[in-house]
């Protein structure tokens, strides 16, 4: 044999090394990460819009109804974004060394901040009113940039799978990013919002009737049931609090949706603690389908 034919013959001793699982964590994470400050993004331009409104408002001596309008975003955006971050990002970085502190003064931060949504929804005169709205936003400037410049890279430095944690949570990363599509994607305008290109987004004050919004039965949903599937991305969470907030002692609205509500849960927990009880007839993996009665 010559020494040619030796040396080509493959190593008996090579081995192929195994993708490291943190490497491949870190990927993902990095696109889960994008994907979330996107809707941050998102969620700043929406409030600064709404936050402005109010003050054009205070200075004709007419503020009420853009009050009331944003007052009625922070309740079924905002609010309901920060009680799904507290189930699903600052419990496990509760349980960090790194980010204990760090996370138990930004909840604090999200009940400082419920309570300026509830002064703002009483204010009245135009000082108060002003005063409340520019507080909030205030708040949630800085809230925003601990989330998006210190706790959300100390989780991914601590090897967290963000996207098994967050799969399916659209409030947290925006719809078009949680239902699979590009982080950018959706309407096209890089903020991660999912509206459709034919689907005009929601303006801040404009809430739709909830009965007039529920499109066609699907499968065969019952007439009385909420088809989250067929109702519009920006719309949702008006038209299910609406429904929900309407409900009487022993009532219940039944939702169909094409994944686990468990979102739902924690706002509706967190914005009426003990108000309504869940009950499952279909847990997927297709359809879920959930009756949420209003305890007595």
């Amino acid at each position: 044999m010559s020494l040619d034919t030796v040396s080509a013959r493959p190593s008996d001793t090579a081995t192929t090394t195994p993708p490291d699982p943190d490497v491949a964590a870190r990927e993902g994470n990095a696109a889960v990460i994008a994907a979330i400050r996107a809707h941050h993004a998102q969620l700043a331009e929406e409030l600064r819009a709404g936050t402005d409104a109010v003050l054009r408002a205070v200075r004709t001596g007419d503020a009420v109804r853009e009050r009331d309008a944003l007052h009625d975003w922070y309740r079924t955006e905002l609010l309901p974004h920060a009680a799904a971050e507290e189930q699903v990002l600052y419990r496990p970085a509760d349980d960090l060394d790194a980010t204990r502190l760090l996370v138990r003064g930004m909840v604090a931060e999200h009940r400082h901040l419920e309570r300026l949504v509830a002064d703002l929804g009483l204010a009245s005169g135009a000082v108060d009113v002003a005063a409340a709205a520019v507080a909030a936003r205030s708040l949630f400037a800085v809230h925003l940039a601990k989330e998006n410049d210190l706790l959300l890279p100390a989780l991914d430095a601590a090897g967290l799978d963000l996207g098994s944690m967050l799969e399916g949570m659209h409030e947290i990363l925006g719809h078009a990013a949680a239902g699979g599509a590009p982080a950018g994607g959706g309407c096209g305008c890089g903020c991660g919002c999912g509206h459709d290109h034919d689907e005009a987004p929601l303006q801040i004050g404009s809430a739709p009737d909830p009965l007039e919004t529920q499109t066609a039965e699907a499968d065969d949903v019952a007439p009385d049931d909420l088809d989250v599937r067929t109702l519009p991305h920006a719309q949702r969470h008006e038209i299910i609090f609406s429904r929900l907030d309407r409900l009487g002692p022993g009532e219940a609205l039944v939702i169909v949706n094409d994944h686990d509500p468990k979102p739902l849960r924690y706002q509706t927990s967190a914005m009426w603690p003990d108000r309504y009880e869940w009950t499952y007839s279909e847990s997927g993996p297709v359809r879920w389908r959930v009756a949420i009665t209003r305890v007595g």
